[in-house]
């Protein structure tokens, strides 16, 4: 990972290059049919994912065992986007914390029981992971830091 780039990186993550037409239609559809909810985020955003792999994962899985050092990673990029947030609002506000940690404890649930979808069910694919996007975040509603 280390050796490519972040456009090779997001190139190969969403299978055009970046800034090419349709790339933005190819990647959403490329994350929402995906064969797994871990699969989804390694997809999802080509960009932020490379350099939270950079800067966040692989320095804690230097230290860290990979199931927890991924974890982390989801909740790191969950202060992240709540510090965002905090900033742009002024106001102390942990919403996005709670809801990637949730969405990290499922991607390790679903890597140690080995769940995946049926390939070719795009439609399957859609709503399995619309439906855990939007139980965690209905579930982190109810965790208070």
């Amino acid at each position: 990972m280390q050796s490519l780039g972040w456009r090779d990186y997001a190139a190969r993550r969403t299978g055009l290059p970046v800034g090419s037409r349709g790339e933005l239609r190819q990647n959403l559809y490329r994350a929402f049919t995906a064969s797994s909810f871990g699969r989804f985020w390694q997809i999802w955003n080509p960009l932020f994912g490379f350099y939270l792999q950079l800067w966040l994962y692989r320095p804690l899985q230097r230290r860290l065992p990979q199931s927890l050092a991924l974890w982390l990673t989801f909740v790191g990029n969950g202060m992240l986007h709540d510090a965002v947030t905090m900033l742009v609002r002024q106001d102390v506000a942990l919403f996005f914390t709670p809801w990637f940690a949730l969405m990290g404890a499922y991607v390790l649930a679903e890597k140690r029981f080995g769940l995946r979808l049926t390939a070719g069910r795009p439609r399957l694919a859609m709503f399995y992971h619309s439906s855990l996007l939007v139980a965690t975040a209905v579930l982190s509603g109810f965790v208070r830091i």
